[in-house]
């Protein structure tokens, strides 16, 4: 880092070099780590404590009142699904269009993502007040026949977040599997076979090898995540944002809302991205792997984001003067000159003014700069969510109902105390398991595996090893020497014959004549299966309840659409991760007995299965490239 606080951009690293920088951060921390820990669980905990004096004493402890039905709860609740939303931007959407900058930060916004969707789930229980009775709202029968109204928007949340924590828990523990294979081997030779760290990778890491057929598989697998998480990234805050278009209160009934959401959604969650790297990546001294050029490709997209926010904050006053509504005119000019004006002018200030200083390379380089923003964008997202929830409820139709919302201090506490419980859940999380993507940094180096070789014969099919446990095990330092030892492998006798790699190899994939992967199928049949078990659970429950509402017939088509495409989600995925996991038959902890640690690391490897009368011939075909090492197993 130079005078002017901006980092001097240092030479590409080595796949070495990139194990050791990230699994050094997972080793034990010192004594100021568990400092921090213990304030952190100091904090929720005393946010439990006023929950549940909540909970006794009821919901009059709280600043709640006629009209003020949700309050700072419902305000934290969008909040951080809102947060959960740049994980998923930067993992799917940016893996799908193949962007490189997001292999440095993907695998802390996703863990960011699991963590803020738990801690948003929290909230609708704090503030269902007799939060035993929360399954109420869940689909399942009973001798009452009590169905939950698959029309409602709220019941549309549930279905939503559910399915988006889900297919983002899954989609993060699919990316995580090479990397804790990698720190299983690396815990392995310095802490032992049995250490508790070792048996916990082990276990994690479900028997991952990095075998060419396991990389083929696991690549397809994470392709389908990817473009089934991208619409759902799109859909949970829309339908989040009907909770409130859906009504008719002023501020509230906007066509706008959907997109609006969306990118305010993103826009904090880029923001967080920031505030959390920033600080994670020197305290790890991860210097070397997030790169200042990956950060300042977060800060281009917030300028983004801030652009569309900006547009949507002039749209609110225009829509309310175009359409000639008294309700609306008065309310958009009683937010900007009212008690809540304010809030109003520290979000615009918050959202738009200062993340726009992005657009000056300076500040996108200072890291100071770019810290003090993303907090103040978080505090700004925050009051946009206050002052829309807390605004149009306190200002409706009639005078009289007018009334001013302040949160008491149990609300206070257990907002504090959720910020405490997500800072817990991610400093755990960056402790203990990969903090960056290992795999994806080291195909974004020069030696990355994004490179395809031109084949002088046609690829042949090859037969896998199964469960071979005898041949030739020959060693490399770089994948261009393994190719190079696979294509006279391809031309000789033998045809089984597997590799092991840090990275995916797709050059060996063609060379050894794999063709697509099954996994697809998999997720085609997951996918219908949802669409039809959402339809039919909808539509079912409508015949049980017989319900009119809105105007609208108990069996209404579109509104189940919603349900419908969540379940295709929800189902694709779960489908998906099956195909994966019985075509990369993982599951088992167990490697083959010929593996080698280094595998995971920097180094490459070519078995070939054969006999004992065969093995002189593929250790003296194997010796004749340019391995490093060849053995006989």
């Amino acid at each position: 880092m130079n005078s002017a606080g901006q980092e001097v951009e240092k030479p590409k690293l080595t796949y070495g070099q990139i194990s050791d920088d990230v699994l050094r951060a997972t080793e034990p921390p010192r004594r100021r780590y568990y400092a921090i820990m213990a304030l952190l669980v100091a904090g929720f905990g005393w946010a439990f404590t006023c929950w549940m004096y909540q909970v006794k004493t009821g919901m009059g402890v709280t600043g709640l009142s006629i009209p003020m039905g949700w309050g700072v709860y419902i305000v934290n609740f969008v909040f951080w699904v809102g947060i959960a939303h740049s994980g998923t931007l930067i993992s799917a959407i940016l893996h799908l269009v193949r962007s490189r900058w997001r292999t440095a930060v993907a695998r802390s916004a996703e863990a960011m993502t699991v963590f803020a969707v738990m801690t948003a789930g929290l909230f609708p229980l704090i503030h269902l007040g007799r939060l035993w009775v929360f399954y109420f709202i869940l689909p399942y029968p009973s001798e009452r026949q009590l169905w939950p109204n698959f029309m409602s928007p709220l019941v549309w949340d549930v279905v939503a977040v559910g399915t988006y924590f889900t297919v983002s828990s899954i989609f993060w523990f699919v990316g995580l599997i090479p990397d804790l294979a990698a720190a299983r081997d690396r815990s392995e030779l310095e802490y032992g076979p049995d250490h508790l760290r070792t048996r916990l990778y082990r276990t994690f890491a479900l028997g991952w090898s990095g075998e060419g057929n396991q990389w083929r598989h696991y690549g397809r697998a994470y392709l389908f995540f990817a473009a089934l998480a991208t619409p759902l990234v799109i859909s949970v805050h829309s339908v989040v944002s009907w909770d409130f278009a859906m009504s008719l209160l002023t501020g509230w009934h906007t066509t706008i809302f959907p997109p609006y959401f969306v990118a305010g959604a993103i826009h904090s969650g880029l923001a967080m991205v920031l505030t959390l790297l920033i600080p994670m990546r020197r305290i790890l001294k991860l210097e070397r792997v997030i790169r200042s050029e990956h950060l300042e490709a977060v800060a281009q997209t917030l300028i983004l984001t801030t652009l569309i926010m900006g547009y949507a904050y002039l749209l609110e006053p225009f829509f309310a003067w175009y359409t000639g509504d008294l309700f609306e005119r008065q309310f958009a000019l009683w937010r900007a000159t009212g008690w809540m004006s304010p809030f109003y002018w520290a979000m615009l200030f918050c959202n738009v003014a200062v993340p726009l200083l992005l657009v000056f390379r300076r500040v996108r380089r200072s890291l100071v700069l770019l810290f003090v923003i993303s907090i103040l964008v978080n505090i700004g997202m925050w009051l946009e969510r206050f002052v829309i929830f807390v605004g149009s409820l306190s200002h409706d139709f009639m005078p009289h109902n007018w009334h001013e919302y302040a949160p008491t201090w149990v609300e206070v506490s257990i907002t504090v105390g959720a910020f405490a419980w997500f800072l817990f859940l991610f400093f755990g999380f960056a402790k203990t398991a990969p903090a960056v993507s290992i795999s994806d940094v080291k195909e974004d180096t020069s030696e990355g595996s994004d490179r395809y070789y031109e084949l002088d014969a046609d690829p042949v099919h090859t037969t896998r090893i199964g469960k071979a446990t005898a041949g030739v095990l020959a060693v490399y330092e770089h994948s261009e020497s393994l190719i190079e030892a696979l294509r006279k492998v391809r031309g000789s006798a033998f045809k089984s014959f597997e590799i092991f790699s840090p990275v995916r190899l797709r050059e060996a994939e063609v060379i050894m004549g794999r063709g697509p992967s099954p996994v697809r199928l998999w997720t085609l049949i997951g996918a219908l299966t949802g669409l039809t078990c959402g339809f039919w659970l909808a539509i079912g429950t409508a015949l049980v309840n017989g319900l009119v509402v809105g105007a609208k017939l108990p069996v209404s088509i579109l509104p189940y659409c919603i349900i419908g495409f969540e379940c295709t989600i929800l189902f694709g995925t779960l489908f998906n991760f099956t195909g994966m996991l019985v075509h990369t038959r993982l599951g088992r902890p167990n490697v083959p007995a010929f593996y080698d640690r280094r595998f995971s690391r920097d180094r490459f490897g070519l078995f070939v299965a054969c006999s004992g009368e065969q093995t002189p011939l593929a250790s003296t075909l194997l010796a004749s490239t340019s391995a490093e090492e060849v053995h006989v197993v």
